[in-house]
């Protein structure tokens, strides 16, 4: 499963339509974008190992270039999912759910 998106400028201008974030093998779940220091970043849970779940995340800019293609990886372990992240001006916070 590709991830797809598109680029909006804040008056809901498609700026960029249909690009791919990751296109690796496998499956790609929960998409978590955040905008922060005039980019957007994006985390999702990555399946691409076949045994492990990861946790990604890709830089794209605000012209739609994507930074980190196929994204890079933060966390694997055997189960996680559901990202969420905040930024506090300064800082990311970004949880998952671990297990059940």
């Amino acid at each position: 499963m590709d991830f797809m998106t598109f680029a909006l400028a804040f008056n809901v201008t498609v700026i960029q339509a249909d690009f791919a974030i990751c296109t690796k093998d496998e499956s790609q779940y929960y998409p978590e974008p955040i905008y922060a220091n005039s980019q957007f970043y994006t985390f999702w849970n990555d399946h691409r190992f076949g045994t492990e779940y990861c946790l990604y995340g890709a830089r794209i800019s605000e012209s739609g270039t994507v930074i980190d293609p196929d994204g890079k990886e933060l966390f694997r372990n055997q189960f996680d999912t559901d990202p969420a992240a905040a930024f506090d001006g300064t800082n990311f916070l970004v949880v998952f759910r671990d297990s059940c």
